[in-house]
């Protein structure tokens, strides 16, 4: 318990130094790769998260490359975070829980890892029931986006990250803000459609598919690719709008981010506030592809409108005429 009580404290000495604390993924990359990270950014790291290893439970995405998994969780002086958030249980939690909560005391116990991402609100109540000392995170993919949503989840989560519907809605974002009493922790390059019907299915194949599946919206974003606008990334010069809203950020990519350059491009960017492109910030394929600039003024009008998209032609005009200005 002492070791946990250490890896407990540290980021809460780390956010003291930093403007931004980062939640980074986990890649599968030699020792000297974390050393690196640790040596450039370790001030601004709140945590490395890392999928369960052993194929326990799925972790939202694709199985992983693991090979070098067990060096890195050993040697990384980076503090850890493990992730147990498949969009669905493949079993009732009461099936799948013990196992879970086991594996979570061995890496607690073996490397000092004491921080869950979970999606299942039962779940998150009996690990934090069992390991008191844990540290757990409500995940995205539990999609929690309503003060009523607080009530069901409160007692039981330490970290929520917001449904990414409410990303590009500050409104909505300083209720949740105001309401919980914990933690607020907001996906930057998170590419997913606000609200997409196709997500729930797509994040289950990539969960427990055998092959990467094809993004289901690509037909959708093909005939109205101006909804890219509309997803709920970030770039690093517009974090200046979310002052106040968040305690810690995260950069996803396990999959996108699998290159150890663009890897490092990326967590610059954002670190340093950098100006980046839509189409460099490492986010998935519902993001865009093109590179086109998003003015600021732009930024501001999608974080404050109405999300009438129906009735607007606002996202599809200036998408139209920034692809354009780009041939």
């Amino acid at each position: 318990m002492q070791l946990c009580w250490l890896f407990k404290w540290r980021p809460l000495l780390v956010s003291q130094l930093a403007l931004n604390t980062w939640c980074i993924p986990y890649i599968d990359q030699p020792a000297a790769f974390w050393e690196e990270i640790a040596t450039q950014f370790g001030d601004y790291i709140r945590a490395v998260y890392f999928p369960m290893p052993g194929g326990v439970i799925a972790s939202g995405r694709p199985p992983q490359p693991e090979r070098l998994m067990t060096a890195f969780l050993q040697y990384a002086s980076l503090p850890k975070a493990v992730l147990v958030n498949p969009i669905l249980l493949s079993q009732p939690v009461e099936h799948v829980a013990p196992q879970i909560i086991e594996n979570l005391a061995r890496l607690r116990d073996n490397y000092g890892v004491c921080d869950v991402t979970v999606s299942n609100p039962s779940l998150a109540k009996r690990i934090k029931t069992s390991l008191p000392g844990f540290k757990v995170t409500a995940s995205i993919l539990m999609g929690i986006s309503t003060l009523a949503q607080l009530e069901t989840i409160q007692e039981y989560v330490d970290v929520i990250v917001p449904d990414n519907r409410i990303l590009r809605d500050l409104k909505s974002l300083k209720m949740l803000r105001k309401a919980f009493k914990g933690e607020l922790r907001l996906i930057v390059n998170e590419a997913c459609l606000p609200g997409c019907l196709y997500r729930v299915q797509h994040f289950y194949e990539m969960a427990y598919g055998g092959d990467f599946p094809e993004s289901l919206c690509q037909p959708l974003l093909a005939e109205k690719p101006w909804l890219r606008l509309t997803s709920g990334w970030v770039l690093p010069q517009h974090l200046e709008y979310y002052a106040g809203l968040y305690d810690s950020l995260k950069i996803a990519g396990r999959v996108t981010l699998r290159d150890p350059i663009h890897y490092k491009q990326v967590l610059n960017a954002y670190i340093h506030r950098k100006h980046l492109l839509p189409c460099e910030i490492g986010a998935g394929p519902a993001s865009v592809q093109d590179p086109i600039q998003l003015s600021d003024a732009m930024f501001k009008t999608i974080l404050n409108c109405a999300k009438n998209c129906h009735g607007c032609k606002r996202c599809e005009q200036y998408y139209e005429n920034a692809l354009s200005s780009t041939d």
